[in-house]
């Protein structure tokens, strides 16, 4: 697979958002399993991929000031909602 198309710069903001919202809200289990179980498909997946993992963390670190300006809550919208999705079980 070509990993280029995997880069975080490939990707729209508004689809990002989109997917990361529906990982969150599909995985209905006890907290601690479906944090656990995404970490692990989230593993799983760089691995099978062949992504450096923690290359793709250091560059969703460096993105979350750029998705996160004074007009778009994207990191902050996420886990407030991942605060009260997984939170309220």
């Amino acid at each position: 697979m070509n990993t280029d198309k995997l880069t975080m710069a490939a990707c729209d903001p508004t689809t990002l958002r989109s997917a990361a919202y529906k990982m969150i809200s599909r995985t209905q289990q006890a907290p601690a399993v479906q944090v656990q179980a995404m970490a692990i498909a989230f593993y799983a997946t760089c691995e099978a991929l062949n992504i450096d993992i923690r290359q793709l963390l250091v560059s969703v670190e460096r993105m979350k000031d750029d998705l996160d300006g004074p007009f778009v809550n994207m990191f902050r919208s996420l886990e407030e909602y991942a605060r009260n999705e997984i939170g309220r079980r």
